[in-house]
């Protein structure tokens, strides 16, 4: 017969340990200190682009200061509207997507008043066309608007990211303009010319207004993100309620680094938004703040989630294998050492009892059954002259001490593997295989005071 009994048990039925977990699983969100400094850094970002806004549309202003005076009224009324676009995304950036579709509407009447303008001269070109000079001063006049305009959009505006393409194909346009009239067709040519400028006059208004939008999604992101970030750097490290004072919930060791890798996705999801030419366009701007930030959300829940119902699990295991001990003792043992595997609170607990008249030892296994409370209790016998019929009642005892705890333990089976020698040395078994830079090893931090459960009852 085997020397090692296995117990199953399911510590679902602790109920206290249960509600503990629970408790300790809840993400702490309620944090003014850290959401006021990504509130302040998101005040700060919407005025970086209401700044860098308004100074783009000064420098493009500056460059259509060379218009005709009926081109030039046309792009006031332009730079007012997105002005006034560009002081309501200050003032409000979560009513961005309604700002836009206002602003969008509001171009779009007027490039239909633009083209009711132009279409006045179109009713006189006609006539212009019979005086050749009349005709080809109105389309040179118009020439120089359009050229005007698309240095503007060259110079001051990031056409390639947010209308790629489109300056290059009217700049084509443009030079079969000037073609015409240098052939002396400039009469002929007042209706292209004019078009000409209007497709520019509109390619600036959708630039502007995009590279605005797109400016104010990134700071939305950023504060989002930042949100996320600030959240995790609170949780990092949880109070464990009716525990020794100082001791605290190590989330990233007890996820096994898990918080870490979300801590670094997230930071370099900031990095790249925060970077000037972040290349994420504002379709996955939009991602980022419905999708993605919530998401990081998500993973922080199940993360401190996991790491509480761990450490809970973790002391469910000193909790029975102490219990363990107590039957042990009422039959004649006496308790010898504690330990965990490799010294990881994440792993197997081990107790170690002698007995007292012979000499025997057994080891009290107690190892983890996944990240939940569940674990398997495995009694290992070292006798050199083994009483199979006492072994059986000792693991019937601890099975019986077990139920009136409230856990769900099973009977007593045989383990055809056996008890490992190796288990009984202490010293091998609790060495780290790994040590952090401090030589300590990484359990549940505490500030001056001993872990409990590990060498001392």
């Amino acid at each position: 017969m085997s020397g090692a009994k296995v117990i199953s048990v399911d510590a679902a039925a602790w109920r206290d340990a249960q509600a503990s977990a629970r408790d300790l699983a809840k993400v702490r969100r309620d944090m003014p200190r850290l959401l006021r400094q990504v509130e302040r850094a998101a005040r700060d970002d919407v005025e970086r682009v209401r700044q860098e806004a308004a100074a783009r549309q000064d420098g493009t202003d500056r460059a259509l200061a060379d218009l005709s005076e009926h081109a030039k009224k046309l792009e006031d009324e332009t730079s007012r509207r997105l002005r006034k676009h560009g002081r309501q995304l200050a003032e409000g950036r979560k009513q961005l997507a309604e700002q836009g579709e206002r602003l969008a509407a509001e171009i779009a009447r007027e490039r239909a008043e633009r083209r009711a303008g132009l279409a006045a001269v179109d009713a006189r070109v006609g006539e212009l066309r019979g005086e050749s000079d009349a005709a080809a001063e109105a389309a040179r006049r118009l020439f120089g608007d359009a050229r005007t305009m698309h240095d503007a959009i060259r110079d001051t505006l990031p056409h390639d990211r947010f209308a790629p393409g489109r300056l290059e194909r009217l700049a084509s346009r443009l030079d079969v303009a000037r073609g015409n009239l240098e052939a002396h067709a400039a009469g002929y040519s007042l209706s292209q010319v004019q078009d000409l400028y209007l497709d520019l006059s509109e390619l600036r208004a959708d630039v502007e207004r995009l590279a605005l939008e797109w400016e104010a999604l990134r700071a939305e992101a950023l504060a989002a993100l930042r949100t996320v970030a600030a959240t995790i750097e609170d949780n990092a490290e949880r109070p464990i309620a009716e525990a020794d004072p100082g001791v605290v919930l190590d989330v990233d060791h007890w996820t096994d680094g898990g918080l870490g890798a979300l801590r670094d996705e997230v930071a370099r999801q900031v990095d790249a938004v925060a970077d000037p030419d972040c290349p994420l366009d504002a379709a996955e701007l939009r991602a980022l703040i419905s999708e993605a930030a919530p998401e990081y959300e998500g993973r922080l829940d199940a993360l401190v989630e996991r790491a509480a119902e761990r450490i809970v699990a973790s002391q469910l295991r000193v909790n029975v294998a102490e219990q363990v001990v107590a039957v042990l003792e009422g039959q004649g043992f006496a308790w010898s050492g504690n330990t965990y595997a490799a010294g990881d609170e994440r792993r197997a607990f081990f107790s170690r009892l002698r007995h007292r008249a012979d000499g025997g030892e057994v080891v009290v296994e107690v190892a983890p059954d996944g990240d939940g409370p569940g674990f398997t209790l495995r009694i290992l016998s070292y006798e050199d002259d083994p009483d199979e019929a006492a072994r059986r009642e000792r693991s019937a005892a601890v099975s019986r001490a077990l139920r009136a705890e409230g856990l769900d333990a099973g009977d007593p089976a045989e383990d055809a593997a056996g008890p490992d020698p190796a288990l009984r040395d202490f010293a091998a078994l609790s060495r780290p295989a790994a040590r952090d830079e401090a030589g300590e090893s990484p359990l549940v931090k505490r500030a001056g005071v001993r872990a409990r459960g590990a060498d001392e009852r």
